[in-house]
């Protein structure tokens, strides 16, 4: 616990005062050799591969991407951190606390499962070190009591016999107990190794282990992966036996030290900022680095030349074409891309695609072109594009939905059409002010006490990027958990702009911004084009044209785009902060101009409108759980329709509504009144601290004054209001949305452009583009285009659709979901999604799953349950017979080529929820909701659950959809008709296994 040491916990401020650190490049020594009692030798690849690792944690000056400019590290720390800050006398503290370490253990568990209520541990390990040499360590297989899974069995390299007489878990784990006593826990990964131990009641509450996890994401961010045996072999040391107790203890050992390697040869201004952050807390982590910190640095290596490279490679082969054919002709077999791009394909709809869009930018228009799966639609309009923007010089903005396609645009597309195009060009990725650090707000936050361990990692993290970082974008850190809200303390924030005060070339947004404004291509998302057509332009450089890919998310990123919201607790908390400190402060200075009355009048003003915010959201509580009801769901809404604001009780809470807008306004009055006679007296200096803080907190107030006078008082035609319920009266919130977006995204996003194009492999309905025109505000005057997919369907992919399973709405529905599934996985060896519609269904055959024998040898993988979307994906691509069952977000954006990924089963059609607020409030607006809106998005939505299972030309599997009302009801042909031209099988569930295993073996 923090101040359980000889340091005591102290504001971080006196070690970051004076303090300033230069932009010069450093260098690392050469690795040392492990002082272990067992030390590998370092082989030549093995010492370059760590000497590379190490480069990442260091400042070095780098060209951005072959596809921007250079941009130098920025000089980031002047005002927090130094190699001349005043900590010597610290450090001779800090160097008692190295020398009273406690010895090290490593431990690991190899059990049956991941879950420590059901499973049981089968082995143990544990490896007690100093980091000069290993003291003792402890083996023990433990008998469970119960066969263990094959899978586990293959895994590990355990026999069923080997176990059978072993120790009982209680007395193995006495023993792993006793000989963790008195030394400081080490593992990787540790959370699931504590819970096991937790279960058996022989873990200590207060004892905290050291997770060697945490500190490879700290000291090695550029790491391609943090699993133990990748780091492993990044590393340079063996793991003889990968899933073996001692052998994974023993290269947690490893790992340790060579961390603490990475620590030590750290440059030494760095190492300054990082010890005086640690230096007040008596955490593990704060240990550790508090003794690889003040360890003698090895002898630096002379630095290396570093060159940047130019923003342009200066080719001098002409300009590119203006003619759209003879641009269509650089991807043709003929064209000079044929020869140079690595497995070239010829591909006849990839040709029409290229054309058509280079049409449309030569004479401006709008296009809208399906693209089927293979089609290689990216390098279709990606070629166009940039011939236009070079020769014409017109850029092109590109807008993707995912961050997926954003990187494989800037990871491989562009940095291969770089080395492929005979002319050069410039393409930046833009990215909302969210996904840039903030230095300033950084230095405010740096400097405040961190309230548990998970903090303080945070800001050692954020320390070592901010060290190398030339983007200042958040997506270099692969933020973990709480992380992702400790981000939002230093991302950037428009109401903490300082305007002509900025320091421009330390602002990352600034930084961007001037990037994008010399591209020739920008690569965007959907949320920073509707946040730019909502501000009226300002965020994006100008640009002529606009293509959006994954266009089919357009109206849906709209939608989120312009949602608001406000939370009862959250508007308290802003007023708390004002009325309990930050107004009584900024009252007591005397340099307020005339603005000390207004000061002075805020603060009971707070007090008053917090007093009746709470009374209107408990009051609104009450209203919202009365009509709810109980229920299991993790989160409910409650749309306030016209018919529920001529309820009674809605009358009431109407008045206390007023009542709060009324405070909140009055308090606003004031709050301006205060924060101009302060601005007016600066005369335009910067104002201090407490000042921006509260034009922060005026500019969130004003937001949500806005809010709930529009929601209470004058609600709009074109927006819907709701109350979501999260975790029952500790989180409702109010919540506002656009009915119809098609209108804003016209007026605002194409109307300016010369042309428009719009791509996705799923936007027609039943031939035509009718559904996706109504929904995104395009008139019949543009262009149309469906293009076939490059794959053979029929031989590649099988559908079945099974005739005798009872309906989705049947009691016996999930029992019948819960055999065919198990079936199909046995026969396939998993490598089986699973795409659910709900959650609840999700949980329910994920448990009836896990208690079957049938699949011991099955890794069943529940999403929520086992994990979220990305570390089950990792997961289910690694894993031997993975069986995967998730929900909305795995419908697409899934890219698992091969034998991995074999069979794709969809449970029930994927219709919209009837009781989404938004969906419901759109639906209202149609003459006929089903065939209008449900089923065009449906259909859509089961198009692309398909897509996840054909990703290359190469590939076999099958979809197998469970919901008989594809049969059985006329609209089911929608969803057929829809479906691409694959082989089918009709008939019962119970033959379903077997057709799709002879399937996938070609027969």
């Amino acid at each position: 616990m923090p101040g359980s040491l000889e340091t005591p916990r102290v504001s971080m401020s006196w070690f970051f005062s004076n303090s300033s650190i230069s932009g010069e490049k450093v260098s690392k020594g050469r690795p040392r050799r492990c002082s272990s009692a067992a030390p590998v030798s370092w082989s030549a690849k093995a010492s370059v591969r760590s000497k590379r690792l190490a480069t990442r944690s260091r400042l070095t000056c780098r060209s951005s991407s072959r596809l921007g400019a250079s941009i130098a590290p920025v000089t980031i720390g002047r005002t927090y951190y130094s190699s001349g800050l005043r900590l010597r006398p610290r450090f001779r503290c800090l160097r008692r606390i190295a020398e009273t370490l406690p010895e090290y253990v490593a431990l690991d568990l190899e059990t049956t499962g991941l879950d420590p209520a059901r499973d049981r541990v089968i082995e143990i390990g544990a490896v007690a070190f100093t980091p000069g040499r290993i003291t003792s360590t402890l083996e023990q297989l433990v008998d469970p009591g119960r066969a263990v899974p094959d899978m586990v069995l293959r895994l590990t390299g355990i026999r069923q016999e080997e176990l059978r007489g072993a120790a009982s878990p209680e007395i193995a784990l006495g023993r792993l107990a006793d000989f963790v006593r008195g030394r400081q826990p080490v593992g990787h990964g540790a959370r699931l190794d504590v819970e096991f131990l937790e279960a058996a009641g022989l873990w200590d509450p207060s004892q905290q282990i050291l997770d060697t996890l945490d500190i490879a994401r700290i000291l090695l961010p550029g790491a391609a992966s943090h699993s133990l045996p990748l780091l492993s072999t990044e590393m340079g040391f063996n793991q003889p036996r990968p899933h073996r107790a001692l052998d994974d203890a023993d290269a947690t050992r490893q790992l340790l030290l060579r961390l603490r390697e990475e620590a030590v040869a750290l440059d030494e201004g760095l190492k300054e900022s990082m010890l005086a952050l640690v230096a007040p807390y008596g955490w593990p982590v704060a240990r550790f680095f508090a003794d690889a910190l003040t360890a003698p640095s090895p002898n630096p290596e002379p630095p290396a030349a570093v060159g940047v490279e130019a923003v342009r490679r200066g080719r001098s082969a002409g300009v590119p074409p203006d003619d759209p054919a003879a641009v269509a002709a650089l991807l043709g077999p003929e064209g000079p891309l044929a020869g140079l791009l690595p497995a070239y394909e010829h591909r006849e709809s990839q040709m029409q695609m290229l054309l058509a869009v280079a049409q449309i930018q030569s004479r401006g228009g709008t296009l809208v072109v399906e693209a089927g799966t293979g089609t290689g639609k990216s390098l279709a309009y990606l070629v166009p594009s940039i011939a236009r923007s070079v020769r014409h010089h017109e850029r092109v903005v590109v807008s993707t939905n995912t961050h997926t396609l954003q990187e494989q645009l800037m990871g491989k597309d562009l940095p291969g059409l770089r080395e492929w195009l005979p002319w050069d060009f410039k393409a930046v990725l833009l990215k909302g002010r969210s996904n840039y650090v903030s230095l300033r707000r950084w230095r405010r936050y740096l400097v405040e006490p961190c309230n548990d361990a998970e903090e303080l990692m945070f800001k050692l993290k954020v320390l070592m990027w901010l060290h190398t970082t030339e983007s200042g974008d958040r997506s270099e850190l692969r933020l973990y958990g709480k992380e992702e809200v400790l981000w939002n303390r230093i991302a950037s924030d428009p109401l903490d702009c300082v305007g002509i005060h900025c320091t421009k070339e330390d602002c990352y947004v600034h930084r961007a911004r001037a990037e994008a404004e010399t591209a020739d291509l920008v690569v965007i998302n959907h949320s920073l084009l509707l946040a730019d057509a909502e501000v009226g332009g300002g965020l994006l450089p100008e640009h002529d044209h606009l293509v959006i890919d994954e266009a089919h998310h357009l109206e849906e990123a709209a939608t989120r785009g312009l949602r608001q919201e406000v939370d009862g607790p959250g508007l308290l908390a802003l007023l708390d902060r004002l009325a309990g400190g930050l107004l009584p402060d900024l009252e007591r200075q005397p340099q307020l101009g005339g603005s000390s009355d207004a000061f002075a009048g805020a603060a009971p003003q707070a007090v008053s409108a917090a007093d009746r915010v709470r009374e209107l959201f408990r009051l609104a509580d009450a209203w919202v759980a009365a009509r709810l009801g109980e229920s299991e769901r993790r989160e409910e809404s409650l749309r306030i329709t016209p018919a529920l604001r001529e309820d009674e009780d809605w009358h009431h809470i109407l008045v206390v509504g007023e009542n709060a807008v009324t405070a909140l306004a009055a308090l606003d009055v004031n709050l301006r009144k205060a924060v101009g006679g302060v601005r007016e007296w600066l005369g335009g200096e910067e104002p201090d601290q407490g000042v921006r803080e509260l034009e922060m907190i005026r500019g969130r107030l004003e937001a949500a004054t806005g809010l709930l006078d529009q929601a209470f008082l004058r609600p709009d035609s074109n927006r819907v209001y709701w109350f979501s319920q999260v975790s029952r009266a500790e989180n409702l919130l109010l919540r506002a949305a656009p009915v119809n977006v098609g209108s804003l995204l016209r007026e605002r996003v194409y109307a300016e452009r010369r042309s428009t194009v719009f791509t996705s492999a799923t936007l027609a309905v039943g031939g035509t583009f009718d559904y996706f025109r109504s929904r995104v505000g395009l008139g019949p005057e543009i262009e149309e285009m469906i293009l076939p997919s490059h794959f053979d369907f029929y031989h590649q992919a099988l559908v079945c659709l099974p005739t005798d399973l009872p309906p989705p709405e049947h009691d016996s529905f999930d029992v019948a979901v819960e055999e065919l599934i198990a079936a199909v996985a046995r026969r396939v060896g998993g490598r089986t999604l699973v795409l659910f519609t709900s959650h609840r269904q999700l949980r329910d055959v994920h448990s009836a799953l896990k208690q079957r024998v049938d699949l011991d040898e099955v890794l069943i993988l529940g999403q929520g349950v086992d994990g979220q979307r990305r570390q089950l994906l990792k997961t289910f691509e690694e894993a031997d017979r993975p069986l995967l069952l998730g929900t909305s977000s795995f419908w697409e954006g899934i890219d698992i080529p091969g034998e991995r990924l074999s069979c794709v089963i969809m449970v029930r059609l994927p219709f919209p929820v009837p009781t989404d607020p938004v969906y419901a409030a759109r639906a209202e607006q149609v003459r006929d909701p089903f065939s209008q809106l449900a089923l065009p998005q449906a259909a859509l939505r089961l198009k692309q659950g398909f897509g996840r299972l054909i990703r290359r030309s190469t590939d076999r599997g099958a979809v197998v959809i469970l919901d008989n009302r594809i049969l059985g009801r006329d609209y089911g042909k929608a969803f057929l008709d829809i479906l691409p031209p694959a082989s089918r099988y009709v008939g019962p569930g119970s033959a379903v296994a077997a057709r799709v295993g002879a399937w996938l073996e070609g027969v």
